[in-house]
């Protein structure tokens, strides 16, 4: 029940037995009212109603007329206003995680008693039908088997599980104790159960995740035509859904694990000691209840090792990536050593070239000034032509030393 809706209710039925309402949002509270006493606690994700209301009281030697309507009806709502218990069963006041009857009945006669007890839940269990049938659990409860212990762990018609405790002697403040360790099995062992349909959801996602991972993993390793970018995308992909299943898992299995702790503890505080032919509590629910906390236990271990398994993958996915992308940097700087290479061919053709231009232009003014020294007196018989002829090597060798110099000095 919400919140709100539980401070409503427990409003009402403090005016139902003309008692003070306590402050909203308490935490703790008990009612008294006619015949009953109802104790009120919020917790973590629930809230949990706690009522002790007293039986008749029993003849020396219950026979089943008397037992079998205790054993199958008994219940301590039947003092609670209507109205109230309405409000707790109601489709809008919130889902009723564990609901659970103990029974506690004196017997003097401990042997008698317990055969007869023990024989009418068998019967009732047979009479509940082959589908709905559930085997009887037992077993001595406490020190010095004052007390014992049976149950169907079957829901029956109003929704209630059902425990019967025989009291043989225990005193009162045990017998309380082992009525609410009762309470909280149940109520802790069905809160842990909560987390079993989350694993089973989540396990049929994590297998094709699971698949998914595994076929990009084979392909990183054996195909050499893959795109790694396109492997890395999908590993991305897969890191993210599982973030977003641990993140929608992480608080429903860390409540499990805390339930079932709380569950295991509490069996332990009950002491069990086995009645012959009987399975204890603890052994049914090892075999029932332990096998559900496995699987969400191995759910969560899943997601956390898919989780990891996902980023070395994608690790390795981004080396390839990074091996593949130096390659192509190689090759670029390979491409442009080679251009810069022709390049620098290219130059030292267009350096012959100005070289052959320049003192083609230099033995050009040689030849001007070779025919105007010939108009010169007493140059009459110099030949322009072989004073050409004569300059072209000092010319060239004299540019060409010159542009080596040039070259080298800016260089």
């Amino acid at each position: 029940m919400a919140g709100a809706r539980a401070d409503t209710a427990l409003a009402e039925l403090c005016r139902a037995v003309g008692a003070a309402a306590p402050a909203t949002g308490v935490r703790h509270f008990v009612v008294h009212g006619p015949g009953w006493v109802l104790k009120f606690e919020r917790h973590g994700e629930f809230t949990s109603w706690q009522v002790n209301r007293p039986l008749p009281p029993l003849p020396d030697d219950p026979g089943a007329e008397v037992l079998q309507p205790l054993l199958r009806d008994a219940s301590a709502l039947g003092g609670l206003p209507e109205a109230f218990v309405a409000e707790l069963h109601g489709a809008d006041a919130g889902r009723m995680t564990a609901a659970a009857h103990v029974v506690m009945l004196a017997a003097p006669d401990a042997d008698a008693m317990l055969a007869r007890t023990r024989s009418l839940m068998s019967a009732q269990a047979a009479a509940a039908g082959s589908d709905d049938a559930a085997p009887l659990v037992g077993a001595w409860i406490g020190d010095a088997r004052r007390a014992a212990l049976f149950t169907h762990l079957r829901l029956g018609g109003d929704g209630f599980t059902r425990f019967v405790v025989l009291d043989f002697g225990l005193p009162s403040d045990q017998a309380a104790r082992e009525a609410q360790r009762l309470c909280e099995i149940e109520a802790y062992r069905m809160l842990a159960m909560l987390g079993f349909p989350v694993a089973q959801r989540e396990s049929a996602a994590l297998a094709e995740l699971e698949r998914t991972l595994q076929g990009t993993v084979d392909a990183m390793a054996n195909d050499d035509a893959l795109d790694d970018t396109r492997a890395f995308e999908t590993l991305t992909r897969l890191a993210a859904e599982v973030e977003h299943g641990t993140a929608r898992t992480r608080f429903r299995f860390s409540a499990t694990r805390a339930y079932r702790a709380i569950v295991e503890r509490r069996l332990a505080d009950l002491r069990e000691q086995r009645i012959d032919g009987i399975q204890t509590l603890t052994g049914f629910l090892s075999r029932r209840f332990e096998p559900a906390m496995a699987f969400c236990e191995s759910t969560d271990r899943r997601l956390t090792d898919l989780g990891e398994r996902i980023n070395r993958a994608t690790g390795l996915a981004r080396v390839r990536i990074e091996v593949h992308r130096e390659d192509g940097n190689q090759q670029l700087l390979r491409a442009l050593a080679h251009r810069q290479k022709q390049q620098l061919r290219l130059q030292q053709t267009v350096e012959g070239l100005s070289v052959v231009a320049i003192s083609y232009y230099a033995l050009g003014l040689v030849g001007y000034l070779a025919k105007a020294a010939k108009a010169l007196p007493g140059l009459g018989a110099l030949q322009p032509d072989v004073v050409v002829g004569v300059a072209v090597l000092p010319v060239v060798a004299g540019v060409a030393w010159f542009v080596h110099r040039l070259r080298r000095h800016w260089h």
